[in-house]
């Protein structure tokens, strides 16, 4: 972890028919730090005041207490884990212990590609399954997301035609009229 800025660890592999991307994002250690004080500083004024106040506003203190420390363990134990082979991809989210596993068959896969990161969504790379619109790869930078996507046609290249192509029908049909 680095002091100001955030870093981030991103293996990309392939081994054995699979293709495996472990993002690890690495918050910045002064905000952690910061967020620390703030939660102590908070509780250590509300421990001198705490006699005096009213039920409701100790329990929303409590609360708050609670929420904070939940949302600054959150920050370090996240990871995604995306694998692609040659007949599904999983997603793998991890926080807090907790493991979310998405799978999805190559087949029913499409339109495999690099989207621009938002401020609301930092998700790199998306695809269709079925109906849905997946999104996954949370901070990955656009030069990894186009590794990932190389890589997938290096060593899955039946997987990856399925997986790039495009199913819509192309806008380029078009008559001419022969008007002058």
């Amino acid at each position: 972890m680095s002091f100001f800025n955030e870093g981030r660890n991103v293996e990309v592999s392939a081994n054995s028919g699979i293709v495996r991307v472990v993002v690890d994002p690495r918050p910045r250690l002064l905000w952690l730090w910061l967020q620390a004080l703030l939660i102590v500083a908070i509780d250590g004024i509300a421990i001198h005041v705490w006699a005096g106040l009213s039920l409701v506003y100790r329990g929303l203190i409590l609360g708050g207490t609670a929420g904070s420390v939940v949302a600054w363990f959150y920050q370090l134990s996240g990871f995604e884990v995306i694998e692609f082979d040659s007949k599904k991809v999983t997603l793998r989210l991890n926080t807090l212990g907790w493991e979310r596993t998405r799978e999805f068959s190559v087949a029913e896969c499409s339109r495999l590609e690099w989207r621009e990161p938002t401020d609301e969504d930092r998700r790199a790379l998306q695809l269709k399954a079925g109906w849905e619109t997946v999104r996954f790869g949370k901070y990955l930078l656009a030069e990894q997301a186009i590794e990932v996507l190389t890589l997938i046609q290096k060593e899955l290249p039946d997987a990856a035609q399925q997986l790039c192509a495009d199913p819509r029908p192309s806008k380029s049909h078009f008559q001419t009229l022969g008007l002058e």
